[in-house]
């Protein structure tokens, strides 16, 4: 039976990779657990648009790459969030909410790889340097301060 893998599952397939497996694997293993779907046409089709989209994505991120990289540098990004009495952040800034603040105002789709923060998110109250490495010559750096919601 034809799937199409939709997570990692070890020593199996990747996300986005179709396979031939048993078909008793694919129905009590890999399909209660969305692992994978059934490979059908029209799965197959939608596989094939997605992998023709997500390539021109990345040709798009490669031939602009040095003039995405000089509009996001030096970017200003504000985040306003809840704290406790003592100051202490309630909600971290994760790459995702960058991503999305990046996507709102430049509309340029990014992805976690590109995103480089000094830790795995942001918990301080205070000015944060991120840097996006959209290339191996082409980097920005962009500003993100995490401000005390009144």
């Amino acid at each position: 039976m034809r799937v199409l893998f939709l997570k990692h599952v070890i020593n199996v397939g990747k996300p986005w990779e179709i396979k031939d497996v048993k078909p008793g694997y694919a129905a009590n293993m890999l399909f209660p657990q969305w692992l994978a779907i059934e490979l059908t046409p029209e799965a197959e089709k939608k596989h094939k648009e997605k992998i023709k989209k997500d390539e021109k994505h990345r040709m798009e991120l490669i031939e602009n790459r040095h003039e995405i990289a000089e509009s996001l540098n030096h970017q200003k990004f504000s985040f306003t969030l809840k704290t406790w009495a003592n100051h202490k952040v309630y909600w971290w800034i994760w790459e995702k909410d960058v991503i999305d603040e990046v996507k709102k105002k430049f509309k340029i789709e990014l992805s976690k790889k590109h995103i480089e923060m000094p830790d795995w998110h942001l918990k301080k109250l205070w000015e944060h340097i991120i840097y996006i490495k959209l290339w191996k010559d082409a980097m920005a750096k962009i500003f993100v301060t995490l401000n005390e919601e009144k």
